[in-house]
């Protein structure tokens, strides 16, 4: 049994953002490009310098979230996390009417979603953040670094990018979780399928790439508090090689980092001011200068 989406009518618009140019939908997608280690040298100027940690990787894809300069910028870029690398990725129960939906096999699990608003200025609820998460997009940012190859709209370059359902988590059965494309189909419903992301010339960005709508679902049960799955991106083409494995973490509740919460449980209270009376007066600074010296001539009983 699959729950048909929400319908959201999808628009394309052209948003300026520096110098970077990035193809906006009312949705925020999963971005599939190529050069995982190139970065702007200056996030306040993307389309200027240039820092690449592994120019061997070039050719190598790989998955990121919005960026640092998006106006719903990820705050732990480029997975999809807070910037204490804690998950970001809302689920909310979906529902007909009041009633949760059941799974048909096993009714102590019910369906859930990712479906959240969120902007980098008002966080999570802002009406006017894009929606998340839906999908995937192909790269187009500055100074064309992450792009696939694209020469012009009558020239079809030679890659074939799929995408590949690697598994899902422990907690989870391998039917707990299914995506949903924009016609209601279904797809990556067990480990090991994959999905073909269609290549098609977006004159938004004045380049080749892909544009895919896909919502996350699973079926979890009271425990399930924290899900993920595992997705990999392939090259049927033969012109990029395969990505590194990229996790989806997706929780039920998120505790964003805020100064002053010790114990990561969203809230600034007197189990935090505890933890910071507990350890007063410790320090978590260490050097090598304050260890004795080692002593080479030391006997440690080999021979020889």
């Amino acid at each position: 049994m699959h729950m048909k989406r929400v319908g959201i009518t999808i628009f394309v618009l052209v948003l300026g953002l520096s110098n970077i140019m990035l193809a906006q939908c009312p949705v925020a997608h999963t971005h599939i490009g190529r050069n995982p280690t190139w970065r702007p040298a200056d996030w306040s100027s993307p389309g200027v310098g240039a820092v690449d940690l592994d120019p061997t990787d070039d050719n190598k894809l790989w998955f990121f979230s919005l960026p640092p300069v998006h106006a719903c910028a990820t705050p732990g870029w480029p997975n999809w996390e807070q910037t204490n690398g804690t998950p970001f990725l809302v689920l909310t129960p979906v529902k007909e009417g009041d009633e949760h939906i059941t799974k048909p096999d096993d009714p102590t699990k019910e369906l859930f979603t990712c479906s959240f608003t969120y902007s980098k200025a008002d966080g999570y609820g802002d009406p006017n953040g894009l929606q998340h998460l839906d999908g995937w997009h192909s790269a187009h940012g500055p100074q064309g670094a992450w792009n696939l190859d694209s020469v012009d709209a009558d020239t079809v370059p030679a890659w074939d990018i799929y995408i590949r359902l690697e598994r899902v988590s422990g907690n989870l059965d391998e039917d707990d979780f299914f995506t949903l494309l924009h016609d209601d189909t279904a797809a990556l419903e067990k480990n090991g399928d994959t999905f073909s992301l269609e290549k098609r010339w977006l004159p938004e960005v004045n380049a080749w790439g892909m544009h895919e709508h896909m919502g996350f679902y699973f079926w979890l049960d009271e425990d399930d508090e924290e899900v993920s799955v595992v997705i990999s991106a392939h090259d049927g083409g033969g012109v990029y090689q395969r990505s590194a494995d990229y996790v989806l973490r997706f929780v039920k509740t998120v505790y964003q980092p805020i100064p002053g919460d010790l114990n990561s449980d969203g809230v600034v209270d007197l189990h935090d001011l505890e933890m910071l009376i507990e350890h007063w007066g410790q320090s978590g600074v260490y050097s090598g200068e304050d260890h004795d010296a080692h002593d080479h001539g030391h006997d440690h009983g080999h021979d020889g």
